[in-house]
């Protein structure tokens, strides 16, 4: 018998390293599944979603004339979030989060077999299977299966503890945002204890957190304070949220104080939102840039109109931004990225272009020419929308964003426009059974002047050609 080549023993071993941790994560699982409701009479409650979604663009480049523009592209990939709740007593709980083959592409990683007399490669084309990521080394990635979240909830006489990794939500999402959609693709996720109590409909919440442990007997951490107050009531709520983060390193003293104040109304058919947030602070980064002073500002205001038939929106908001982007002081203020308003604008970084060489890390894309990237930054933002609701299984809508910078560079006023442009989309929702749902997105993007008007000293020019694109989602939730 033929020795297999090195290259497939190590397919091999991977193979069954996989499926040994496969059949360790299937034994967990079931343990966790079966064993506690049996020997612990444990109450297991499960929240999630797998979503598959697909995307085509023509073409994120904004250009039919820059050698490196890439043309039309599409993608498809998998994501799935397990958030189960383990109640082992009235009083206390566990609860995690597990991602299982988040964001990996419909066709990665195609099985390589080997001929079984040279024990040589066989070429793609007559591959059977895909398999799990896994590293060159043959290792698994947390592309598998990955623990993103886990705390314990304690309900005390006066409120309840919370500690553990949580995830970190506020108001309508503008910078604290856990993800947890299915059209999401980031999540806020911090290490915390918190105490939240409550006095009739008024929650007191106050907690601290810990971020970047390095040497525990050195201050290079980053800490926080955080503290809330918030009215929930039935048609209306009104809350602030203050986050206060610090580093005490005699060498790298830094500070941060984040305030958020959100409020929603509901009056029949119209429901209102308003968030305005403010992020002042300043000192040393561990980047190696010192004396750093921050002040920004961000808002957003959402009115929408729900009646059996016309479904209407408005969207506005605006994030301040930097004059000089090259000196100390930080003006400019980021949504969260999954603070998500279109299909393209503030959602994909534009110009994308092919990079010089293609490998495992760029994906084939370069950002090294783009203006806008993946959240709302250095923004005036406007977005009307009208809909129809056909039936409670059917809804289609179509909105217009426009968006211009909130503050001009002086380096390129005069030489370079402030629009961003314009988009257009329409969507379609059905959801014919419960759990299940489809939604589809088309739309075109319009560069406006700051896209259209930029010239790259090595990649060029000629981003002035409308994009258009599609995103389809199949989600099965519960």
């Amino acid at each position: 018998m033929t020795a297999p080549s090195p290259a497939g023993a190590a397919r091999a071993l991977a193979a069954a390293a996989y499926a040994v941790s496969s059949l360790a994560v299937g034994v967990f699982v079931g343990s966790v599944v079966v064993g506690p409701r049996s020997a612990q009479a444990a109450e297991v409650s499960w929240e999630g979603f797998y979503r598959a979604r697909g995307d085509v663009f023509n073409t994120l480049s904004l250009s039919d004339t820059n050698t490196a523009a890439e043309g039309a592209a599409w993608t498809m990939d998998h994501r799935m979030r397990l958030r189960p709740g383990f109640l082992l007593s009235d009083k206390v709980s566990i609860f995690t989060q597990v991602d299982l083959l988040p964001f990996v592409k419909w066709g990665d990683q195609p099985q390589v077999s080997t001929d079984p007399l040279t024990g040589e490669d066989i070429a793609l084309v007559y591959s059977d299977a895909v398999t799990a990521p896994t590293t060159v080394e043959g290792g698994s990635t947390p592309q598998n299966l990955s623990v993103t979240r886990l705390w314990g909830e304690v309900k005390l006489p006066y409120g309840t503890l919370k500690f553990g990794r949580v995830p970190n939500e506020w108001g309508t999402g503008m910078i604290f945002n856990a993800g947890n959609r299915p059209v999401d693709e980031f999540g806020d996720t911090v290490d915390r204890v918190q105490f939240t109590g409550k006095v009739k409909q008024i929650f007191l919440m106050g907690g601290i957190e810990n971020r970047s442990e390095g040497f525990a007997a050195e201050k290079d951490d980053y800490h926080a304070v955080v503290a809330s107050v918030l009215y929930q009531g039935e048609k209306s709520g009104v809350g602030t949220f203050h986050t206060y983060r610090f580093r005490n390193d005699p060498d790298q003293k830094y500070t941060t104080w984040i305030g958020d104040v959100w409020g929603r109304a509901s009056l029949g058919m119209i429901e209102a939102e308003l968030e305005l947030a403010a992020i002042v602070g300043g000192g040393d980064l561990d980047d190696g840039v010192n004396d750093i002073r921050q002040a920004s500002f961000g808002g957003n205001l959402q009115a929408s109109l729900d009646t059996e038939g016309i479904r209407a929106g408005l969207l506005a908001g605006f994030a301040t931004g930097d004059q000089d982007p090259n000196d100390t002081k930080i003006r400019t203020f980021s949504y969260d990225p999954d603070f998500n308003v279109s299909l393209f604008l503030f959602e994909e970084p534009m110009p994308i272009l092919k990079p010089a060489v293609s490998n495992t890390d760029n994906g084939g894309r370069s950002t090294a020419a783009a203006r806008t990237g993946y959240s709302i930054s250095n923004a005036l933002f406007l977005k009307p929308r009208i809909g129809w609701r056909f039936n409670e299984q059917l809804t289609v809508d179509a909105s217009y964003l426009v968006a211009t910078q909130a503050k001009q560079d002086l380096l390129t006023v005069g030489t370079v426009g402030r629009g961003y442009g314009g988009e257009v989309n329409l969507n379609l929702r059905y959801d014919p059974f419960p759990h299940f749902w489809v939604q589809g997105t088309g739309g075109a993007y319009m560069p406006g002047k700051y896209i259209t008007d930029y010239v790259d000293p090595e990649l060029g020019t000629g981003f002035n050609k409308p994009a258009f694109g599609g995103r389809l989602l199949t989600t099965v939730e519960f």
